[in-house]
């Protein structure tokens, strides 16, 4: 349904895909299948942007309200009688992982929510379509699917992203394009989530720095970094992901208009009642202690730049 509402509101395979944060042969697949399985085609696309067919439109105005319902019917029969539930299915993107999992485990493995954790990794756009085929019930990501309806989307921390250099460096760069030349810039990869972030905020910046090296992990980057062989834009988390000491790098603030992440755990509207409120906090404390007990290893600017989310309502679309 969210697939369908998406594609409909758009007028386009790839904008929806876009706005749900999966890929468009994710999108293009789901629709065929529901066109098949209705032996009708929901769209025109004869035109472009695509227009709804009659179907299409019966269709759009009746699957927002279908949806409402499903969801509601969902966490009503998983909350009677009990406030456990069988299974709890958390996804976490790579770059979180090593950072939550641990005391995640140890939590929810002690049986305060499920009789049985079940849980997977990868990257933020397998994820997020997990999560819309109701394949996990948890996803804790620094992509929330904004414009998705019908789902939670709790806050967990922000951070800012910093410059991150060989240990030699001792004075903060105030050009990276100048910087660039001397040493390259290690650049997240376009299949993780800091990756086409960052790219995008540089474009911005009207920055031309060559893309010479490329990695899928913050270890990899950091470990390169570590060894002089290039510098990095990271986070707080990144630094710990990249099991980096205080004295292997020198991190400095960036040194143009800053960018932010927001990490967020997201789940559909409704389904897990206060399991999804309670884990939110778990996450909160445990992201807590790793920025009392490791960032602050790093100095100051780094945990000026790792900020908890306050404990409020979450954001509901």
């Amino acid at each position: 349904m969210e697939i369908f509402i998406a594609a409909a509101e758009t007028g386009s395979m790839s904008k929806a895909a876009a706005k749900l944060g999966i890929s468009q042969a994710a999108i293009s697949q789901q629709i065929k299948q529901v066109e098949d399985m209705l032996d009708t085609s929901l769209f025109d696309r004869s035109v472009r942007p695509f227009r709804l067919t009659a179907a299409g439109l019966v269709m759009q105005a009746r699957a927002s309200h279908l949806l409402g319902i499903a969801n509601e019917t969902w966490g009503t029969v998983r909350a009677l009688g009990s406030s456990r539930m069988p299974d709890l299915r958390i996804a976490v993107v790579n770059s979180l992982a090593g950072t939550l999992l641990p005391e995640l485990f140890e939590q929810s493995h002690l049986g305060m929510w499920q009789d049985r954790f079940a849980l997977r990794t990868g990257l933020s756009f397998d994820q997020n379509e997990a999560l819309l085929n109701q394949e996990v019930d948890v996803v804790l990501t620094a992509e929330p699917l904004e414009g998705v309806s019908g789902l939670e989307r709790h806050p967990l921390a922000t951070e800012t992203h910093l410059v991150v250099g060989p240990a030699t460096m001792k004075q903060a760069p105030d050009d990276l394009e100048k910087l660039s030349e001397e040493l390259p810039l290690l650049r997240y990869n376009t299949h993780t989530i800091m990756g086409p972030r960052i790219d995008q905020h540089l474009r911005r910046l009207r920055l031309d720095i060559p893309r010479r090296a490329e990695f899928d992990s913050s270890w990899s980057i950091g470990e390169l970094v570590r060894a002089g062989r290039g510098w990095a834009i990271m986070t707080p988390l990144c630094l710990f992901e990249a099991q980096l000491g205080p004295d292997d790098v020198s991190i400095f603030p960036f040194p143009y208009v800053t960018l932010t992440r927001t990490i967020w755990l997201v789940t559909r509207q409704g389904e897990l009642g206060h399991i999804s409120t309670e884990l939110a906090a778990l996450c909160r404390s445990i992201l807590t202690s790793r920025r009392e007990k490791r960032i602050s290893a790093y100095g100051p600017l780094a945990v000026n730049a790792f900020e908890i989310a306050d404990d409020t309502s979450a954001v509901v679309h």
